[in-house]
């Protein structure tokens, strides 16, 4: 079995005990699975209608959200569920983790928390081994679980399966149905920041400052722009206001409060920035950073 999971999560105990009150059920199907109670649609695809030996493809956990109800990232915040997807593959085939897209901020009551409205593809690497007969096909399994909100909360379990024939070919065997929902969803993920340095460092209140300096001259960060960031880690509240503050030579910095729960001290902050006025080819202007942390969080007890 391969396990692939997000980042670990805090979760108000009250509020995990009324979510789970109010459950939905779950309705099962080969490869795609409709939730009673929660307004959302989860089905299993793949990018290739055949596998080859050896070459790693794509499948995908794509998720529909009526308007109204959305489901969580990787980092929910202060309260929610991530999606998660454990993997029964056949022998000597090894799945990747979830590429998380770049998250929204969502409303649970009234705690904002991360997660997606829209429609999203979890898009996950799926590598067979090298010494597989072509001729046969194979059958690859996973287990999801999520919560799906709205004014109420219904979390989900369901298995997934997709079955796949093994072919010998020169190139991949694309699903023309699925193949465009995949290049949609890569142009989507979150790029490495270029062009500025992170840091992060906490004061002696407890409050994270992340700062972006410009690492060549001529780039500066932009003077009206809307910046938010999504941590991967437990480290910073999600219901919170996010204070925003350029700095001279052209930096900004981004003034986060700490997670409520006390975290273990971190060598560097990562996760996804957003930027409104810094496209630099992402769609959205998401980034991936990592912050090395120049002093490390104090515990709640601390003096």
């Amino acid at each position: 079995m391969t396990a692939a999971h997000p980042a670990p999560f805090k979760f108000a105990p009250l509020v995990l005990a009324l979510a789970l009150a109010m459950a939905g059920l779950v309705s099962i199907a080969r490869a795609e699975i409709d939730t009673r109670g929660a307004a959302i649609r989860l089905e299993l695809i793949s990018e290739v209608r055949s596998i080859r030996p050896g070459e790693p493809f794509r499948v995908g956990l794509r998720i529909h959200h009526e308007p109204g109800w959305h489901t969580y990232w990787r980092q929910p915040g202060i309260v929610g569920v991530p999606v998660t997807l454990t993997w029964t593959l056949p022998s000597g085939f090894s799945a990747g983790p979830i590429q998380w897209p770049a998250p929204e901020r969502v409303k649970m009551g009234a705690l904002t928390a991360w997660g997606f409205e829209r429609d999203v593809l979890l898009m996950v690497d799926i590598t067979p081994p090298a010494q597989l007969t072509a001729g046969g096909s194979v059958t690859l399994r996973a287990k999801g679980a999520w919560m799906a909100c709205a004014r109420t909360c219904h979390p989900g379990w369901g298995d997934f399966e997709i079955s796949l024939p093994v072919q010998n070919g020169a190139s991949p065997d694309w699903a023309p149905e699925h193949r465009p929902l995949f290049t949609a969803a890569s142009e989507r993920l979150p790029r490495q920041l270029q062009g500025f340095e992170a840091t992060v460092h906490t004061d002696a209140e407890g409050k994270h400052h992340l700062r972006l300096q410009p690492a060549e001259p001529g780039i500066a960060a932009p003077a009206q722009a809307a910046w938010y960031f999504y941590p991967y880690t437990p480290h910073v509240h999600s219901d919170e206001p996010q204070t925003v503050a350029l700095l001279p030579g052209g930096g900004v910095e981004l003034t986060l409060s700490p997670f409520p729960i006390p975290e273990p001290a971190a060598v560097r902050l990562e996760g996804v920035i957003e930027c409104s006025a810094l496209p630099l080819g992402s769609p959205r202007g998401v980034f991936v950073i990592q912050a090395p942390w120049l002093s490390h969080p104090l515990p709640h007890n601390a003096p």
